[in-house]
């Protein structure tokens, strides 16, 4: 069994792809996705590129609606698996954070499925990104907040419950820098990007825990 602390673990439900099929008809659905946009892709164009009937489309995935609520959660997950590759190696807890950061924008501003979506269908978009987006928002602050109860762990401090809060408000972060990139804070490059975590994330997760708390009270 996967560990929950495991990228597997963590988000590990009944929308992962049943089996390879159900695996290629999602990456199916994103590949045609990215090349046209949601709204113009057809049940067809999916079933054909995944080298599925329709009815085997309707019967493993359901209605459009429900294949992309599942392609764009199939996606989530593969972007978050990305992640966690890029800093798994990472022993330095602050390195670690602060590459996540960056390496978390860095592959969401690149996401062609993003970039083709946001372009050709822009208020469809606003809305899947917005008001529905409280399912992947969950998975995400999932994610994040292993990290930094990983994080903490390595340091020898204590897990207590803000490390969901925490996780929250960063997810958040980058929701927001994604959607208006053209607002402060100016993160456009990868130094800028750095230098952020460094001054503002780092210092959030180094003094989130109650017991990092009670040692800056105890300071003073």
């Amino acid at each position: 069994m996967d560990s929950p602390l495991s990228i597997q673990g963590l988000l590990a439900d009944d929308a992962l792809p049943a089996d390879a099929v159900d695996e290629r008809i999602l990456d199916a659905a994103l590949e045609q996705f990215a090349l046209v946009g949601i709204r113009r892709t057809s049940a067809d164009d999916i079933a054909r590129r995944a080298s599925v009937n329709r009815t085997t489309l309707y019967r493993r995935m359901g209605t459009k609606e429900q294949i992309v609520r599942s392609a764009v959660l199939h996606e989530t997950r593969r972007i978050l698996t990305q992640v966690a590759a890029a800093i798994q190696g990472i022993d330095d807890v602050s390195e670690r954070i602060t590459q996540g950061f960056v390496v978390s924008i860095t592959i969401l501003r690149g996401n062609p499925l993003f970039r083709q979506v946001l372009a050709s269908e822009r208020e469809d978009t606003l809305v899947w990104l917005t008001i529905d987006a409280g399912e992947t928002l969950k998975i995400a602050t999932t994610f994040v907040a292993a990290q930094i109860r990983r994080a903490w762990s390595d340091r020898g401090l204590p897990d207590d419950a803000n490390a969901e809060p925490i996780a929250a408000i960063l997810v958040r972060l980058v929701h927001s820098l994604i959607l208006t990139p053209d607002a402060p804070p100016d993160l456009h490059s990868t130094e800028q990007l750095r230098t952020f975590a460094l001054s503002y994330i780092r210092p959030l997760i180094d003094g989130g825990t109650a017991a990092s708390l009670c040692e800056m009270d105890g300071s003073k």
